[in-house]
């Protein structure tokens, strides 16, 4: 068990980490693509999340994705942050639709197809990545996994590039400074109706995203795990810096997508710190099943 003290273990224990299973039904995988076996692959923490939704598994070295091929987007992206994967590489910004994904889809039909980088072109979102460039910069071929667009979701420039990049900074200063090692889960929630985009208006935006670290400290394994480990989880709205909705604001947001969003409080994020158990009553996600 780990011992804590000062300001950060309260904030971090607040996370209210346990093993809750939340009363959804489990939806058939419909299939698993990737070259990892999904069974094997070192990002899944304890066991994988569980969704009720339509899931197609993207199961790579990088990250594991669990893709809804009706909302278009992922329904929760996991990976594993150490300072074996944080290296000296920038970022390739080679945005390219999911070969492995498009070859899967195709198979029921020529109108079915993986979303393409350009679908996004005309939205003012920004092409919001879950497990990140910089959480990838050891190789090359590591950071370009990172920019399939299986690996994105509709997200404002404010939560893009502001707050949720404040959190992605602070996990890895964790990881580079105290020798870390972070276990993370990153999805979607679709509580309110953010419409959709694209050409044919079938990408779902979501109303918030969310996201969960478990933090092992250097030494431990999975098998230290438990209801006292060090943990992070939020809930960050897809809105705008002055809190209204980007829907209902469309100038706004295409006015914050040619600005520079950068800037704020490196610590932000703490203002939408939650609970896992509340993260998996808004996302119908169960998190860490038994």
């Amino acid at each position: 068990m780990m011992r804590k003290s000062g300001k950060r273990a309260g904030l971090l224990l607040s996370a209210g980490f346990s093993f809750f299973v939340a009363s959804v039904s489990i939806a058939k995988v419909e299939a698993i693509i990737g070259d990892v076996n999904f069974k094997k692959n070192p990002n899944i923490a304890i066991n994988p999340p569980v969704t009720s939704e339509s899931e197609i598994i993207i199961s790579r070295n990088q990250y594991v994705i669990s893709y809804n091929k009706n909302r278009r987007n992922p329904n929760w992206v996991a990976w594993r942050v150490d300072n074996t994967e944080l290296g000296n590489i920038g970022r390739t910004d080679k945005f390219v639709a999911d070969g492995d994904l498009e070859k899967y889809l195709q198979k029921d039909g020529p109108n079915e197809h993986a979303v393409k980088p350009h679908d996004y072109f005309g939205s003012c979102y920004d092409r919001g990545h879950q497990a990140p460039s910089a959480d990838r910069s050891e190789t090359e071929q590591d950071n370009e996994a990172t920019f399939l667009m299986s690996n994105m979701l509709p997200q404002t420039p404010y939560l893009n590039r502001v707050v949720w990049m404040h959190l992605e900074q602070y996990t890895r200063d964790l990881v580079r400074k105290e020798g870390k090692i972070a276990y993370i889960i990153a999805g979607p929630i679709y509580d309110q109706d953010f419409g959709k985009i694209g050409p044919k208006n079938d990408i779902q935006v979501p109303s918030k995203n969310f996201k969960v670290i478990v933090f092992l400290a250097r030494g431990q394994t999975l098998a230290d795990i438990n209801e006292q480990t060090e943990t992070i989880a939020v809930v960050m709205p897809n809105l705008l810096e002055d809190g209204s909705r980007p829907d209902q604001n469309t100038d706004a947001l295409c006015k914050s997508s040619e600005e520079d969003q950068r800037g704020g409080r490196s610590n932000d994020w703490e203002q939408y710190k939650s609970t896992v158990s509340n993260i998996q009553k808004l996302s119908g996600v169960t998190l860490f099943p038994k």
